[in-house]
């Protein structure tokens, strides 16, 4: 037995479920039926998918590729005293009141309190002004740094992003080093205020001491004293003690009261708080634009494919979408939405600085009245000497508090000058920016990975979409359904290299779909089937395949078949079978050819053939007139079976009264392509026209499965061409 089918259509969907040795991936096989319903609908939509995927990927690169690059490099300090325990002992050992502070604070200041102090505004406005950037300080700490502690350590990490590396290097150099000089310039301003006291008092404790000396001197040489009693040497020297040690309580005041007004004049111009976080959020106007650009984008592509791209439409919103990414292009993409206040911590420091001059102030005044008390005391005890041993007495006493003044305030001095030269600071450079170790942004392969995700998430939902609003015919039990017909038969969808089938099983698949559908239309009526019309809702559902293959299965199986192509107004099976069209059936229905000279015999199946003839205006005329019926009575005598291809009924009733002189009509759906309310609406019009015959449908172009191949010999049908049909070997 010889039979020949042929499918003249290129894979261009996914129906069903796709075995793993034919499609490369796998399918679920049972379980859940909505995630096997699922999955039926990504593998219907993969083209979709597959555009949507690499359009985003696509997009991804190109949008990296031109988006403004930007570098960021690092600068890593290590905060607080390194060299020693003093600090977290609670002893720093040194004279300096905010060194000592910032020492004792280096075992309890969090990483937030120093990330505050490389935010300070002298910081950030040395940094400008080293560099001459042309920048506002709150531009460059909000758009352009960033500070983050290490976590577990004492080491932070200031990362600066700028347009270009070295720029972006130098930046965070600068701020290292000026957070260093911050730091030191805190230390030595305590010294130095202290010098600047000293240096006011020296001169005149200086000319004090060596008056003192002098009288004294000369007082010994004119009266000619070498030595007086242990008595009134320890009156003189208990005098002269408590007089050293009220002028020294005295400088130890104006020393603190000078550094409580310089501290004083450094709170009056530093804010209490600083900008503790900054929220930064997606600009508003930014959104907007891009779900306009969306929408006009949708638009755009909803109008290619209703119009030629010269319609003014088309032009317009092509317009409106290279505007819209203009201005999302220069939008800023991020805005500050909130800033939180921290307290200043330098400024909580200098606050306990200046409470402690005070307290050391009302200390120093509250020590200098009990000295005085003292000295009052014993003033009478002086009095009662000798008029000469008291005028002695009084020398020696002025002369040594003079003295023991002058060397505490020089050697209070030299501390301070020591202190200034030396000041250090708790902040230290580990590792310096280098522009050679920038970081670019946007990265190209993070934005292609990130595109890979997306892209299949979007490609799927996409898919998901499209077939949600798609309302084209996607399995049988829908149509079943709707249309309340038996299905006859499915049609794999073969596709065709050179002549070929690509996989070869889909052909013998097709081979053995077709033998069942010739054996379910004969079982589908009581009543001989001599005549038989395949139709189909829309243009290009495959019915003229259809009916061919069906015409040459029932030649080889029950005898001699005529295929007559009914489609008066829009014929393809002269094409098909590469046949003349000059004379054929509505020539016979006018009466300008006999039936002998309008059947042609394909050559290669030997399958009988009338082609549609000559064109004519008004087909419904030709197959409603008695010629018709006489016509079927001589081919009923000549043929065991009439096979007509008829025409689409959209549009027209051609297939109606076609379907109404035949005894059988089989309805030819194409999976994901015909519109399932156009086939429900041929079916109310073949009703309304009186049609009853309608055996079934016929499911064309399945997505083929394996698990449906059962092969039962080894001969390999052959192809003659992309357009001819699959011509099986006998079985």
């Amino acid at each position: 037995m010889q039979n020949a089918l042929s499918n003249n259509q290129h894979v261009t969907a996914i129906t069903g479920t796709i075995d793993p040795a034919y499609a490369g991936t796998g399918a679920p096989s049972g379980g859940n039926a909505e995630l096997a319903s699922l999955w039926r609908t990504i593998l219907r939509r993969r083209t979709t998918v597959l555009k949507i995927f690499l359009g985003f990927v696509a997009l991804m690169i190109v949008g990296t590729l031109i988006w403004p690059k930007s570098y960021t490099t690092t600068i890593k300090v290590m905060t607080g005293d390194s060299s020693g325990p003093s600090a977290s002992q609670g002893s720093p050992g040194t004279a300096l009141p905010v060194l000592n502070a910032l020492m004792i604070a280096n075992g309890t200041q969090s990483a937030e309190t120093y990330v505050e102090l490389f935010k300070e505004w002298p910081v950030v406005q040395n940094v400008i002004n080293d560099l001459h950037l042309k920048i506002s300080p709150q531009a460059l700490l909000t758009q352009h740094v960033t500070v983050e502690p290490i976590t577990n350590t004492n080491i932070l990490a200031v990362n600066v992003t700028w347009s270009d590396p070295v720029t972006s290097a130098k930046i965070a150099n600068a701020f290292g080093q000026a957070i260093v000089d911050r730091q030191r310039e805190l230390v030595a301003s305590q010294a130095n205020d202290a010098l600047t006291s000293l240096k006011q008092q020296l001169p005149s404790a200086q000319g004090r001491m060596n008056d003192a000396q002098n009288k004294l001197a000369s007082f010994e040489a004119q009266h000619r004293i070498a030595n007086i009693d242990q008595q009134t040497q320890t009156t003189i020297s208990s005098m002269a003690d408590l007089d050293a040690k009220i002028r020294t309580v005295q400088a130890d005041q104006q020393e603190a009261q000078a550094q409580l007004s310089s501290t004083q004049g450094q709170l009056a111009g530093m804010s209490p708080t600083i900008t503790g976080s900054t929220t930064v959020a997606q600009n508003p106007v930014v959104g907007q634009l891009q779900a306009q650009l969306t929408q006009a984008q949708t638009q755009l592509q909803q109008a290619e494919q209703q119009y030629t791209p010269q319609y003014p439409g088309v032009i317009a919103l092509k317009q409106q979408v290279a505007q819209l990414q203009s201005q999302i292009a220069h939008e800023q993409q991020t805005v500050v939405s909130g800033t939180s206040s921290v307290p200043n911590p330098v400024y909580q420091q200098l606050s306990q600085n200046a409470a402690n001059f005070r307290s050391q102030v009302a200390a120093d005044g509250a020590q200098i009245t009990e000295l005085e008390r003292q000295r009052k005391a014993l003033a009478p005890q002086l009095a009662s000497l000798p008029a000469q041993t008291a005028a002695l007495a009084d020398l020696q006493r002025n002369a040594k508090a003079a003295e023991d003044v002058y060397s505490a305030l020089q050697q209070k001095y030299v501390n301070a000058q020591v202190a200034s030269e030396t000041a250090l600071s708790d902040v230290t450079i580990t590792q310096a920016a280098s522009p050679h170790e920038a970081s670019v942004k946007p990265s190209l392969l993070l934005n292609t990975l990130i595109g890979l995700v997306l892209g299949i998430v979007l490609g799927i939902s996409g898919a998901l979409i499209l077939d949600y609003f798609d309302n084209s015919i996607k399995d049988e039990r829908e149509v079943e359904g709707e249309l309340n017909l038996p299905q006859l038969g499915t049609i794999p969808l073969v596709a065709l290299r050179n002549g070929e089938a690509i996989v070869p099983w889909v052909k013998s698949l097709a081979l053995e779909s077709f033998l069942q559908l010739v054996t379910n239309m004969k079982y589908a009526t009581d009543q001989p089937l001599r005549s038989l019309a395949v139709i189909s809702p829309m243009q290009g559902d495959g019915k003229s395949t259809i009916a061919l293959n069906v015409a040459l299965a029932l030649n080889e199986i029950e005898g001699p078949v005529l295929l007559v192509d009914g489609d008066l107004r829009r014929p393809s099976l002269h094409a098909k079978l590469r046949m003349p069209n000059d004379r054929g059936l509505s020539d016979v229905l006018v009466g300008q050819a006999t039936i002998d000279e309008a059947i042609q015999i394909d050559e290669k199946s030997g399958l009988a053939v009338m082609t549609s003839g000559t064109a004519t205006p008004n087909p419904i005329k030709l197959l409603e007139s008695p010629r018709f019926d006489r016509l079927m009575e001589d081919l009923y005598a000549r043929y065991h079976t009439i096979v007509f291809d008829g025409a689409a009924l959209v549009g027209n009733v051609d297939s109606a009264v076609l379907a109404r002189r035949v005894n059988g009509t089989v309805l030819v759906l194409s999976q994901g392509s015909t519109d399932l309310r156009e086939a429900s609406g041929a079916m109310k019009r073949l009703q309304r026209m009186g049609v009853k015959n309608v055996l079934g449908f016929v499911m064309n172009r399945v997505e083929p499965r394996r698990a449906d191949y059962m092969p039962y010999g080894e001969d390999v049908p052959r192809l003659y061409s992309d357009d001819a049909p699959i011509v099986a070997a006998s079985r």
